[in-house]
C-alpha cells in the first residue's frame, strides 16, 4: 500500500538539494519492509540522502543489495518487532502478505484474498528492536519511517519509541481499520500509540475491498482494493506538527534547528502539502530559524502552478482574494436574480423601517 498524493516535481525541496541544504546532515528514511525497494519519491534527494532499508525476507533483502548498491542505500535482512526474541513467521501463499500474525480465515474468507492469505509454512525468526539494532550498528537518528509489515507496525513502534522521540519528523504507515490477522493492532492503537509523541494525522490513503459474495470484476489475478465495498486498510501519514512545536515546547529530544525545520518543510511538500510548509517556514522565520536564507523565495517555490506556469507567493494570495471577492459578488447577484423585482423592493422598505425604529429606539 501507500500514499495516494505525492508530488512528482517538488520545486522547493529541489532548490534546497541544489544549495545543498542537507549535504552536512542528509535526510534519514528507514523503510521497513522494504520488498521491492525504496519509493520512487525519495530520489529527488540525490546524495543528501540515506536508505535504509529491512526486509525479512533474505533471499528479497541479498536482491536489493545487489540492485541498489551503493548511493547511500543499505538493506538489512533483519526481522523487526518490539524487541530481543524469536518468533513464528506465517508465510503465505502471496509471500507479501506473510507476516508474525497469522491471518484470520473466517475473516478473510468472506473476501476474494482467501487463497493469497492462506498460510503455506511456519518458520521460528529471530527478531530485534530497532532502536537496539540502531545503537549497534551506528544510525545515530532517523528523519523518516515508513513501515508495511502485515500488522506488526504498532510493535516495530515500540521498539524505536526512543527514536521516535528523538529525531523522527515523519511517518508512513499502513494501519488497519478490519483485522485481518488474530489478534493484530488496529488503527485506533497506532493513533493512541502516536499522538503522546507529538505526530498528527495529515493524509490517509484508504482501501476498499468488496465481498466475496458479490465482488467487483476486476482483470487482476491478485485481489487487491476496490472501488467499492467496506473500508479494510490503508496507508497513513503522520508528521510532527512543526509550527505549533518549535513555538512552544518542543517534544523532539534533539530539538530543532534550520536543517531540521527545512527537512519537515521538504517532506510536506513531497506529501502534497505546501500549505502545511509554507506556514512552517513563515513561523520558523518568526522565532529566530532559518535566517540566512530568502523565505520570501521559499514561499514562492511552494506556491502551485497553474498550467505550467507559476506566480509569486504575494501575487498568489492577491489573486486568492480577488477570486473570493468575485465570487461573493456573483452569489449575491445570483440570490437577487432568483427573486422577483416587486418583491425586492417590498424587502427594500421593509428593512429601511426596521433601521428607522433601531434608530429611533436606540435614540
Amino acid at each position: 500500500m501507500a500514499l495516494k498524493n505525492i508530488n512528482l516535481s517538488p520545486r522547493f525541496t529541489k532548490h534546497l538539494v541544489a544549495s545543498r541544504a542537507f549535504e552536512r546532515k542528509p535526510l534519514v528514511t528507514v523503510d521497513v519492509g522494504a520488498r521491492g525497494g525504496f519509493e520512487e519519491h525519495w530520489s529527488c534527494y540525490g546524495d543528501q540522502m540515506k536508505l535504509i532499508g529491512f526486509e525479512a525476507d533474505v533471499n528479497e533483502c541479498e536482491r536489493l543489495n545487489r540492485q541498489e548498491s551503493g548511493l547511500g542505500k543499505r538493506f538489512y535482512p533483519v526481522a523487526l518487532h518490539q524487541n530481543i526474541g524469536r518468533r513464528t513467521f506465517y508465510c503465505t501463499a502471496y509471500p507479501a502478505g506473510s507476516g508474525f500474525y497469522q491471518p484470520d480465515m473466517k475473516q478473510v474468507q468472506r473476501f476474494p484474498d482467501k487463497v493469497n492469505l492462506a498460510v503455506v509454512k511456519t518458520i521460528e525468526l529471530d527478531t530485534a528492536g530497532f532502536d537496539s539494532f540502531a545503537s549497534d550498528n551506528a544510525i545515530d537518528y532517523v528523519d523518516f519511517l515508513k513501515l508495511d509489515t502485515e500488522s506488526t507496525e504498532l510493535d516495530i513502534l515500540k521498539g524505536a519509541a526512543r527514536s521516535l522521540k528523538k529525531s523522527v519528523i515523519g511517518l508512513s504507515i499502513e494501519i488497519w481499520f478490519q483485522p485481518w490477522h488474530i489478534g493484530q493492532p488496529v488503527f485506533c492503537d497506532v493513533y493512541s500509540f502516536l499522538r503522546p509523541l507529538g505526530f498528527r494525522l495529515f493524509d490517509l490513503a484508504l482501501y476498499r475491498m468488496s465481498r466475496e459474495a458479490l465482488p467487483e470484476a476486476t482483470p487482476s489475478l491478485i485481489p487487491g482494493p476496490t472501488k467499492q465495498g467496506q473500508v479494510i486498510s490503508g496507508e497513513a501519514l503522520y508528521l510532527r506538527d512543526g509550527a505549533s512545536e518549535i513555538a512552544a515546547e518542543s517534544i523532539l529530544e534533539d530539538g530543532w534547528d534550520d536543517i531540521k525545520i527545512l527537512k519537515l518543510a521538504s517532506i510536506m511538500e513531497l506529501f502534497c502539502l505546501p500549505d502545511c510548509a509554507a506556514e512552517l517556514i513563515q513561523v520558523a522565520h518568526r522565532q529566530g530559524f532559518i535566517q540566512n536564507r530568502d523565505v520570501n523565495n521559499l514561499a514562492d517555490l511552494l506556491v502551485p502552478g497553474t498550467g505550467g506556469k507559476y506566480v509569486s507567493y504575494s501575487s498568489y494570495l492577491e489573486n486568492i482574494r480577488n477570486i473570493k471577492q468575485r465570487g461573493y459578488a456573483s452569489n449575491t447577484q445570483r440570490a437577487k436574480s432568483l427573486i422577483p423585482l416587486g418583491i425586492r423592493k417590498i424587502i427594500g422598505v421593509l428593512l429601511i423601517k426596521i433601521r428607522d425604529k433601531i434608530d429611533s429606539i436606540l435614540k
